[in-house]
């Protein structure tokens, strides 16, 4: 038996080595990161990836030493990466005194020191279309420009100008060189914006400069403060700009260490037409790294418009589409080992003619290059065509993407803009509910709306003359023949007590001074009714939660929770009756507990009586009756609250201004109080534990 095992594994392994050599498995390697893209909810959700490593550029570099001999010279303590319009590459080598450029397949072709004016400490490169560099010569504080056979061509020193005061630090870090020939210069240390030389090499202005952020203290200071105080307060002065780069549409787009506009995009007038974006912010950090601020380092656009933002304190690449909206990020673990694709200090970023990005950093002294995934071609694709409007072409694409991930919700949104645009707006309506986006939706179901009302027209019309018509005529008979439609009917019913105090609820919506004084002397409430009440309150609460129209509320029903909802809402309310009774009885008030309980539930009837009605008007109304909507609903709100106001007034025969204390103190009392829950709640945690210790210490 054991000879037969023997020789069966035996085979067994002459197998699975001859099928080795026949046909050998190549192992699918994982990346080395976690990509995540962002929901419609604002929630990071992990992806496949959309970048994958494809290998490092000047890892090895080789150069003559005039002997004829090759010399190993790595990079040290790179600062900037360009990539030209024919793929080269050209890396800023700070501290080796040099540019060293490379070709497209990052074959190393040539270094650039200029030896009639040496490179002192060079942080910034830049190769305009005519093959002309142009260097940041940091250490030298100059910007030089070279032709192709790396001749001297100029230079741009510090500029001279009355705008320009002594204190005036310049120390150009990098720069981009628009198509008029204007060159634009980040200079170490200034906030007063980029330095614009003209083609000539005049100094033409400042540019893109940013706004000083003032803070809550800065602006209490200024009030409180004396002159001579002020005075020896540190100057506010806005934040510096660290990067620069310009795409093939002529926008200038700079990297600050602003909190607001850490990106900025700007037109030739300077202006900022991203104002109302952030980056950089939808980051998955460790808890070691929470204390850690977003500062974004470098920026890339490629020839679609996509822009790669790199952080280099926290080790994120983001990628966002031509219209500023994220498409995706990773971010890469820590690692000490040079891992490919992984980076430790990303100082640089640029992209290529096929959308490879290839990735500076400092700490490796290397470049990590990436190439994109099908998936993360696929959504370059589809967001590029949506953003042309070419939606009917993007749809193939956001197919592709939904098919390699069924959860990346914009391709929902990209395919309903495609099924909107060929006037499919039933289909439409469905995709941006599964891409939880209210305006689409609410612009679907308009015209859907719209085209059924021109379908139903006739009908609808007629219906209502015919209506029109009964009316008048039932009128007429009434007034002809004296007959009464409801003869004989009698509410006896509505004379009961629970009725009759339901029914004491539209007395207080028209009279609540009068209605809130009949409940405490005339009796027109009590417990019941109250409870009744509240009960209705809930329901119509959690009825508005999740039944309102997708168009005001679209957030899905599992991401709600109607028992926190409920309980939250009852806790509330529970301690305002409890605290309000208490300060009242310190204030010499005359309500008793009841008159607060009862009357706290009668002036929530408003919400009661409008809150269901508008749960299911939301259902056919779109955003733009928003306005409707919202004025039923925070007129609800409001009146609900002047009615609380009307009731202290009235049950405790309070003057306004009293009123007003009482409310106040109430809702410091509410506070108070559940701070004390809260603390005793961790106390009788913590003694639980306690005895729980005890007790398994003795049982041992």
């Amino acid at each position: 038996m054991k000879q037969t095992l023997s020789k069966w594994m035996i085979g067994m392994g002459l197998v699975c080595l001859l099928s080795l050599a026949i046909g050998p498995v190549k192992a699918g390697a994982e990346v080395p990161y976690r990509t995540f893209f962002e929901d419609s909810e604002g929630h990071s959700i992990p992806t496949r990836p959309a970048y994958t490593p494809a290998g490092v550029v000047a890892k090895d570099i080789y150069i003559d030493n005039g002997k004829g001999e090759l010399v190993y010279s790595p990079l040290k303590k790179p600062q900037d990466l360009f990539i030209d319009g024919s793929d080269r590459l050209y890396i800023a080598d700070t501290d080796n005194d040099r540019i060293v450029q490379f070709d497209a397949d990052g074959v190393f072709l040539r270094e650039i020191t200029l030896p009639e004016s040496p490179l002192k400490r060079p942080q910034g490169v830049f190769a305009a279309e005519n093959g002309d560099i142009y260097i940041a010569d940091t250490g030298n504080k100059r910007v030089v420009r070279l032709d192709k056979q790396l001749k001297l061509l100029q230079e741009y020193a510090r500029p001279q100008s009355s705008l320009i005061n002594e204190t005036f630090i310049y120390e150009p870090t990098n720069m981009v060189v628009d198509g008029r020939g204007f060159v634009y210069v980040v200079s170490k240390g200034s906030y007063q914006g980029v330095v614009q030389f003209e083609p000539e090499g005049e100094f033409f202005g400042f540019f893109g400069a940013n706004a000083t952020e003032v803070k809550a203290m800065d602006v209490i200071r200024k009030l409180l403060y004396t002159k001579e105080q002020l005075s020896r307060q540190v100057r506010l002065l806005p934040p510096i700009i660290r990067n620069i780069e310009i795409d093939r549409q002529g926008f200038i787009y700079t990297v600050s260490g602003s909190s607001k506009e850490q990106v900025k995009k700007l037109n030739v007038r300077s202006e900022n037409v991203w104002k109302e974006l952030s980056f950089g912010e939808k980051v998955v950090m460790s808890p070691e790294e929470r204390d850690k601020v977003v500062q974004l380092t470098d920026l890339s656009v490629d020839a679609d418009g996509n822009m790669t933002v790199i952080d280099k304190s926290l080790n994120v690449v983001s990628q966002y589409d031509a219209s500023g909206k994220l498409q995706f990020f990773w971010k890469s673990p820590s690692s000490q080992a040079a891992i490919a694709g992984l980076n430790q200090s990303p100082v640089a970023v640029a992209t290529n003619s096929r959308n490879e990005l290839f990735i500076l950093d400092d700490a490796l002294n290397l470049v990590q290059k990436l190439k994109p995934t099908p998936l993360g071609s696929a959504i370059h694709q589809a967001f590029m065509l949506s953003q042309g409007g070419k939606y009917k072409e993007s749809e193939s694409y956001w197919e592709e993407v939904i098919k390699l991930n069924a959860l990346f919700s914009p391709a929902y949104y990209g395919m309903a803009q495609a099924a909107f645009n060929e006037g499919d707006y039933e289909q439409a309506i469905g995709l941006y509910k599964l891409a939880r986006h209210g305006q689409g939706y609410s612009d679907s179901y308009w015209q859907l709306r719209l085209i059924w009302f021109q379908k139903h027209f006739p009908l609808i019309a007629n219906s209502m003359l015919l209506s029109l018509a009964v009316f008048l005529i039932a009128a007429r008979l009434q007034r002809k023949y004296k007959v009464s439609l409801l003869y004989g009917l009698r509410w006896g019913w509505l004379r009961q007590t629970l009725v009759s105090q339901l029914k004491h609820a539209f007395y207080i919506l028209k009279h609540p001074l009068d209605g809130f004084s009949d409940l405490r002397f005339l009796n027109r409430g009590g417990y019941i009714s109250a409870f009744l009440l509240l009960g209705s309150t809930v329901t119509v609460l959690l009825v508005k939660t999740y039944y309102t129209g997708f168009s005001f509320n679209p957030k899905p029903a599992a991401d709600i929770n109607g028992g926190f909802i409920m309980t939250g809402f009852l806790v509330s309310w529970t301690s305002w009756v409890v605290c309000n009774y208490l300060i009242g009885s310190i204030q010499q008030g005359e309500a008793r507990f009841k008159d607060v309980f009862v009357g706290s539930s009668y002036a929530l009837f408003p919400f009661v009586l409008l809150g269901l009605p508008l749960a299911l008007v939301s259902n056919v109304l779109t955003l733009s009756e928003g306005s409707i909507y919202q004025f039923i609903e925070w007129g609800a709100l409001a009146w609900c609250g002047m009615l609380f106001f009307w009731k202290i007034q009235s049950l405790q025969n309070y003057s306004v201004g009293e009123t007003v204390v009482n409310i106040l103190l109430t809702l410091l009392a509410m506070v108070i109080l559940w701070v004390l829950i809260f603390i005793v709640f961790g106390l009788a945690s913590e003694l639980v534990g306690f005895i729980y210790t005890i007790y398994q210490e003795v049982t041992k």
